[in-house]
């Protein structure tokens, strides 16, 4: 009885071999059951962003669609472009995965990442593919030119402004490529924008600056010396009045300042409020700005006299005692 009961265990056994093996896709599960992988939607994300690819190629054999996501929302195309992995890539495009998916988080695509991430050869994979470039994310209405020119990928800004990517687009509060680049002190990636046409006058929404005032804001001397060259605007004001060199002195960034006046920026222009260079640079205690906008011709802040409070005008003073002298 036990030989007929292990017989039969034996040819069950060789039954489902055998169906196995004229299964592929039951065959890749096999396989990848024997590599210690879990079958799920999250393993086959983690192949993509590992760069695993006999573990990818397998959860595709095995039928696992190639436009899943993970408990996250990211799909493993856009895992595999993230983590720099242009094997998994081009397998997954080829296998049907859609070119311009978006992930949960941000809802940015997959030419986005590869655009930040900076790798050339993946973006160039993307468009080819025919990736949106003018597709932004869903958070801060980045393009793909937006988030590269950020990080100075030099190559990739050319790669996507040579296939077609807009010099001047804008995100969400109306910054363009020069802004992020020039914010971010990105020498060669501000050239590049600026020998594509690059609008020097633009600005954002919110407080009306321009790539001039952004760089002097963050003592990027450099760019603002090539801003200035280029023809911008040294004494043009945003939306409160305030000028580069103001930004600048506000900051207290006194290379910034020292090249802005050389260069003939207006020491005494004054905001909306009235203040001046000097006004910031004496609020944010920065001496040595201060006896660089006066040796400039600044003119020096008078100090208000203290104005009494409606309190303090009703306010009855409190007269001696008797017996005490009045001190």
């Amino acid at each position: 009885m036990e030989k007929r009961q292990a017989k039969l265990l034996i040819l069950i056994f060789f039954m489902f071999a055998f169906a196995a093996c004229g299964n592929p896709q039951e065959e890749a599960r096999i396989k990848l059951g024997q590599m210690n992988v879990k079958y799920n939607e999250d393993s086959f994300v983690d192949a993509a962003r590992n760069g695993d690819i006999l573990a990818a190629r397998l959860f595709l054999q095995s039928g696992m669609k190639p436009n899943i996501t993970d408990k996250k929302g990211e799909p493993p195309l856009i895992a595999a472009v993230k983590s720099g992995r242009p094997e998994v890539v081009q397998m997954l495009l080829a296998s049907g995965a859609d070119v311009n998916t978006k992930d949960k988080q941000f809802g940015a695509t997959p030419l986005i990442w590869g655009a930040l991430s900076g790798n050339a050869d993946t973006v160039k994979l993307l468009l080819d593919k025919g990736a949106d470039i003018k597709a932004t994310e869903e958070k801060n209405g980045m393009t793909a030119l937006l988030a590269t020119s950020v990080r100075g990928h030099t190559d990739v800004v050319k790669l996507l402004l040579d296939k077609g990517a807009d010099v001047n687009a804008t995100d969400q509060d109306g910054r363009t490529p020069l802004m992020w680049a020039g914010h971010g002190g990105q020498l060669e990636t501000v050239k590049l924008l600026l020998a594509k046409g690059a609008d020097l006058k633009a600005r954002e929404a919110k407080e009306g600056l321009t790539a001039l005032m952004s760089a002097a804001a963050r003592g990027q001397s450099e760019i603002v010396k090539l801003l200035l060259d280029k023809g911008a605007e040294i004494n043009s004001q945003d939306h409160k009045g305030k000028t580069a060199l103001i930004w600048a002195a506000q900051a207290g960034k006194a290379d910034t300042v020292k090249l802005l006046l050389d260069k003939g920026a207006d020491v005494n222009a004054k905001d909306n409020d009235g203040k001046t260079a000097l006004s910031y640079a004496q609020a944010a205690k920065k001496k040595d700005i201060e006896e660089m906008l006066l040796k400039a011709g600044a003119t020096p802040v008078k100090e208000e006299p203290k104005k009494e409070t409606p309190a303090e005008k009703g306010k009855v003073k409190e007269k001696p005692k008797p017996g005490k002298k009045r001190q």
